[in-house]
């Protein structure tokens, strides 16, 4: 069958588009343990891995991130010489969806509430891993966890409570504001136990605007930026950290970018912070 085609006024007919598809992309549905499925996303570099194997970065929220992390990961990996950034297997954790976010699910994953982050750190662990690493060839000491919003509170609960799970965090836009702030407890905990050998390493962004209002700002929207304290609490958090030498601690403020403009911003950071440098799986001074 013939392709079908349109034809442009007084000029030659001109074939219909087809779907595009991402390159080195993939996508495999799992079911959890706890019965919900999931999407995985998945992007393995062309060619052999290195003899260690590829790096990994493992996002959650992976319908609305993976395409951006994908394409920042490709150029930044093309240009090894300027970039420092390996080739790596980027895996978006999502759900099987059209839209970029599936609101109630992501709550109910990534909020360390009644048990949910926790139970999704399990799946990541003794099921998306797995899956990973049955497609390709995966160097254990370089893995990282990205995450924005409540996925950048979800970073920051997996470092606190597990980190030996991830080599490198990344907190995008952290809501450290969440529950009355009960992170801070959870992080209390992780620097009084804290004993690892090789210190987990943790990128904290947050975009310049994320505390401004402006003409264009609601008075309920200006109330929930005052109470969200995005800004502030992502410094403060950062200023905090490395005084306990549980963690390296690298903070990031992109000036001029919302919480929502800010993420194509954290994911070339956060490309770069969890791969670039990491093949020596060198400890903090």
């Amino acid at each position: 069958m013939e392709a079908a085609t349109f034809r442009n006024t007084g000029g030659p007919a001109i074939p219909l588009a087809e779907p595009a598809t991402l390159a080195q992309a993939r996508q495999l549905d799992i079911v959890a343990g706890h019965g919900e499925i999931y999407r995985l996303l998945i992007a393995i570099p062309p060619g052999p891995a290195p003899a260690a194997g590829f790096p990994v970065i493992y996002l959650v929220d992976g319908n609305a991130l993976f395409a951006t992390a994908v394409e920042t990961a490709q150029l930044q990996g093309r240009r090894q010489d300027v970039t420092g950034v390996d080739p790596a297997v980027i895996v978006g954790i999502g759900y099987p969806i059209d839209t970029p976010f599936d609101g109630a699910r992501r709550q109910s994953d990534l909020l360390p509430d009644d048990g949910g982050a926790d139970r999704f750190l399990d799946f990541i662990e003794e099921s998306v891993k797995p899956a990973v690493t049955a497609l390709a060839a995966i160097d254990p000491g370089r893995q990282a966890l990205v995450g924005h919003s409540f996925g950048g509170l979800f970073a920051l609960h997996a470092l606190f409570t597990r980190p030996e799970q991830f080599r490198s965090y990344v907190a995008g836009s952290p809501s450290i504001w969440w529950n009355d702030r009960a992170i801070e407890v959870s992080e209390a905990s992780f620097v009084a136990r804290s004993s690892a050998a090789t210190l987990p390493r943790l990128l904290i962004t947050v975009g310049g605007g994320e505390q401004t209002c402006d003409a264009r700002t609601s008075p309920e929207r200006a109330q929930r930026l005052q109470m969200a304290r995005m800004l502030d609490n992502a410094g403060e958090m950062a200023q905090r950290l490395p005084s306990s030498r549980c963690v390296v601690v690298e903070h990031m403020v992109f000036d001029g970018e919302n919480h929502i403009s800010v993420i194509p911003a954290m994911l070339a950071r956060a490309v770069s912070f969890a791969i670039a440098g990491t093949a020596g799986r060198e400890a903090a001074p």
